[in-house]
């Protein structure tokens, strides 16, 4: 086990699965019952020991500042003008972290993990990247590991393979030799990885934990579904009239919601507005915007620039 490391967060991508709504509010500093969704990964930061953390931006660059303060605690900001690439990312922001290990977290992640195991599995010239069982593997690209937990491939979603794989929940540990080592920006992690593994010093370990990925507006939608379960909340910002239903649905900070609605499985944010009679099932709107009066929807996301399928 090495000594105290610092932390790394990488919330500078271009959010384009999540598009369009991430042309309105980038991925990160989407509301998660009062939080921004960055919040959960700099939880997972802070709760591992990590004293420093490093958060690198560039779209959205002073709402996704805006929304790492709000999380709590000190931070220290890394903008890339030019998106420079996960490893790009870390190595650039090498001077802010100082000498020493990293432990990197993803942004678009909301997980509640125990990297216990993955502090303890450090070395300085390896990298190791956390892991839980896989749960759909043609969904998302899976890790198998060999006996010692060296890992032997990094395979695309629905590669073949016989035998055990899991998931990459997007948090590693960086000793300090690699992080030394890097190459200079731009630069995208496989690359560094498949360095690492050819020589053994790619490593996975299995943690514990719940981990839902949040990269487009349906699984937004679905990370509140999973976290409410049959309750609905409500934020002490929101104005929801008597006689509304609200089901199993999130009502965010400044948004509304009128007399004899209907809200079933879905969610508001950022100052969105229902009126008088309107139904809305499994949708998202992300305001300032508004559903006009007796109006219906279902599976459909809503912005001020226009109206999209969900998915």
């Amino acid at each position: 086990m090495m000594g105290p490391v610092n932390g790394m967060l990488l919330a500078a991508g271009r959010g384009e699965r999540m598009e369009p709504l991430s042309t309105f509010i980038p991925k990160p500093a989407l509301e998660v019952l009062g939080r921004p969704l960055l919040g959960g990964a700099l939880a997972q930061l802070r709760g591992a020991g990590c004293e420093r953390v490093v958060v690198n931006l560039h779209r959205h660059p002073e709402v996704v500042a805006a929304a790492a303060r709000d999380a709590g605690r000190e931070t220290v900001f890394s903008w890339e003008p030019e998106l420079l690439g996960g490893a790009g990312g870390l190595s650039a922001a090498r001077p802010l972290l100082g000498k020493g290990a990293v432990l990197v977290g993803n942004a678009d992640v909301w997980c509640d993990l125990d990297l216990a195991p993955l502090l303890e599995a450090g070395e300085e010239h390896t990298a190791v990247l956390a892991l839980l069982p896989h749960p759909d593997p043609s969904r998302w690209g899976s890790v198998p590991l060999d006996g010692d937990g060296r890992v032997q491939a990094l395979l695309p979603p629905g590669a073949h393979h016989e035998g055990e794989r899991y998931l990459f929940t997007g948090f590693q540990l960086m000793g300090a030799e690699v992080v030394a080592g890097l190459p200079s920006p731009p630069g995208e992690m496989p690359a560094v990885w498949e360095a690492l593994r050819r020589r053994g010093a790619l490593r996975g370990v299995l943690v514990r934990g719940s981990w839902h990925e949040v990269g487009t507006p349906a699984a937004y939608r679905e990370l509140l579904a999973r976290l409410l379960g049959r309750d609905s909340w409500v934020h002490p910002q929101a104005e929801v009239a008597e006689g509304a239903n609200v089901v199993r649905s999130a009502v965010g900070a400044g948004c509304r919601v009128a007399t004899d609605a209907k809200v079933l499985e879905s969610v508001l944010t950022a100052g969105a507005a229902i009126l008088d009679g309107c139904e809305l099932q499994r949708c998202v709107l992300a305001g300032p915007t508004t559903v006009g009066a007796a109006e219906a929807l279902s599976d459909t996301l809503v912005l001020p620039h226009g109206r999209f399928p969900l998915r």
